[in-house]
């Protein structure tokens, strides 16, 4: 290309192509499900992290406030994470059954 840009023909290709995608829903929901397990990552990260600066300092200080601020945190970051875990779990699974059982090394 010259930099001139989509012919008249690949633009007007290019937008039935957009047209159907979006509509598609399947497609729309798996996006919107990836950035939502995104997000649920990122938070169980920050809580664990949070959790584990709160066990040490209530380990040293052994403040009552301080330790049921971290079993409160800690037990916040568990819940957000189990289903995280049980999805990662099933998605690998289905990628073993899916190479026959061999081992994949990413």
């Amino acid at each position: 290309m010259d930099g001139a840009g989509l012919s008249d023909r690949e633009q007007r290709a290019l937008s039935a192509i957009e047209a159907e995608l979006k509509g598609d829903r399947s497609l729309d929901r798996i996006l919107r499900s990836t950035s939502h397990r995104r997000r649920r990552t990122v938070a169980a990260w920050l809580l664990g992290v949070v959790a584990a600066v709160l066990f040490v300092t209530a380990s040293l200080t052994v403040s009552p406030l301080l330790i049921w601020v971290f079993a409160a945190v800690w037990t916040s970051a568990v819940i957000l994470a189990v289903p995280l875990v049980g999805q990662w779990l099933q998605r690998r699974r289905q990628r073993v059954d899916r190479t026959g059982g061999r081992s994949q090394i990413l």
